[in-house]
């Protein structure tokens, strides 16, 4: 949405308020603050939006979000009601744990951690801070044993 209200030319109220407020619908669903019925209005915007805009652009911009709000419903409703992203990619939304029974305690994620959010000893199991963690994921680039979840 963010390209797409960049290439609008902003002549048409549809297109121009249409594509904002979905951005804003989607931002804050993917933020963890998504409302109940959000799925349904935008449902409702991109209907509106796809045939009163003068161009295709407006026309076709909607297509990426009905498509999801069609095949992955309820991917969008776990974001809102369960404040959850399966795929891992909302950062507000995911936590990065470190599973005991798999860290060998190599350290190896402790160096690269922005934050310092990563305690343990030596071959001992380590911890994440969620309090620190700001899911860069640099833990779970450079874990070897798979011991880094994302949840």
């Amino acid at each position: 949405m963010g390209f797409l209200l960049d290439e609008s030319c902003g002549k048409c109220t549809p297109c121009r308020e249409g594509l904002f407020a979905l951005s804003g619908i989607l931002t804050r669903i993917t933020r963890g603050e998504g409302r109940e019925g959000d799925v349904e209005l935008l449902e409702e915007l991109c209907a509106t939006v796809g045939s009163a805009s003068l161009c295709q652009l407006g026309a076709t911009a909607v297509n990426p979000v009905m498509s999801t709000t069609r095949h992955f419903r309820e991917e969008y409703e776990e974001h809102i009601r369960d404040k959850r992203c399966r795929a891992g990619v909302c950062k507000p939304l995911v936590a990065y744990t470190i599973l005991p029974d798999k860290c060998t305690g190599c350290l190896a994620c402790v160096k690269p951690c922005p934050t310092k959010a990563i305690t343990g000893k030596k071959k001992l199991a380590h911890t994440i801070d969620a309090g620190k963690c700001i899911k860069c994921g640099s833990c779970l680039d450079v874990c070897k044993f798979g011991a880094v979840e994302v949840k």
